[in-house]
């Protein structure tokens, strides 16, 4: 089985993505496609071509590759397939179909076909099951609820502009997000595990997310704390360690001082699955074991939290 990672639509623009893949459904069944050179079943999807939005790319690609003509196109996620030195990136979108038409002349695609699950015979068996079940787990508990956020030139000065989760960023603007650590007065820190429908599925890791419209910094953190574990944190406990932009956001890193009680966890359904405290010798553990979702600033906030106790 490859590496395959899973980030959210607004880490990378679409100039930094190659592929983009379409799980697609008809009718409750699930659509394939079988190329004219093999015998073998794949879900719709290929390259971007240059000067092509990922978006308008899945919508040739779906057109050429099913004859689609009416449909609800919606974006999951992106996606990363660890290559021989890389990892290569892509967009991953659901589709419901509602009218099919013919398959263009001159398209590779020489057959669809509707399927109740995924048959043996696939083009990319390493990489397509992934996708699929990924796909099919983010269906079961439903999209990814609506979010709006302000947003920011790279200076991070309010642009006077709300954007829609759904939809891509454009290049040269920023959002807001939020990594809320919870560190116990005995040392110990708090963690999630990631729900399996979500990027870096079963991975640990902090609360966190993005800032919606409207709030600070530090109400997005509170509030992310108080969504995936159930805890209410005092605002005046925590403290901003450090802030990194990245590709089309603002990283903000908080770090709470808080008595956790682990009766009190309470999940939240979709985001995370389990719950657990602990050392910061068992934390570096797990990152070299890669049980955590990457963190490139941890060592960082190692440091700073012994320098606060």
């Amino acid at each position: 089985m490859p590496y395959i990672r899973y980030h959210y639509l607004d880490e990378y623009p679409d100039h930094m993505l190659k592929y983009v893949v379409i799980v697609s459904r008809y009718r409750g069944q699930w659509v394939l496609c079988r190329h004219r050179e093999r015998a073998t079943w794949e879900i719709p999807g290929g390259h971007i071509e240059p000067g092509e939005s990922a978006l308008d790319a899945a919508r040739r690609e779906l057109f050429e590759e099913t004859g689609a003509t009416r449909y609800e196109l919606t974006p999951v996620n992106i996606y990363a397939v660890k290559g021989k030195v890389d990892y290569t990136m892509g967009l991953l979108c659901f589709a419901e179909l509602w009218e099919l038409g013919a398959i263009p002349e001159g398209s590779e695609i020489a057959e669809v076909a509707f399927f109740d699950a995924l048959p043996q015979a696939l083009t990319y068996p390493m990489i397509q099951p992934y996708l699929f079940a990924y796909t099919d787990a983010w269906q079961s508990v439903g999209h990814e609820r609506e979010e709006y956020w302000d947003m920011y030139d790279a200076d991070r000065r309010m642009l006077g502009k709300v954007h829609c989760r759904a939809d891509l960023i454009p290049d040269g603007e920023y959002h807001i997000v939020v990594h809320a650590w919870v560190k116990t007065r005995d040392g110990r820190i708090l963690l999630t595990q990631r729900s399996p429908c979500k990027g870096f599925p079963h991975l640990w890791e902090c609360s966190g997310g993005s800032v919606l419209t409207g709030e600070d910094s530090l109400t997005a953190a509170v509030r992310e704390i108080r969504e995936e574990t159930g805890l209410s944190v005092p605002p005046s406990d925590g403290v901003c360690v450090k802030t990194i932009r990245r590709v089309n956001d603002f990283l903000d890193i908080w770090l709470f001082h808080a008595d956790v009680d682990m009766t009190k966890i309470r999940l939240c359904e979709g985001e995370t699955c389990d719950a657990m405290l602990v050392d910061l010798h068992t934390l570096q553990d797990m990152r070299q074991n890669e049980l955590l979702a990457p963190y490139s600033y941890l060592d960082e906030l190692f440091l700073k939290s012994h320098r606060q106790d």
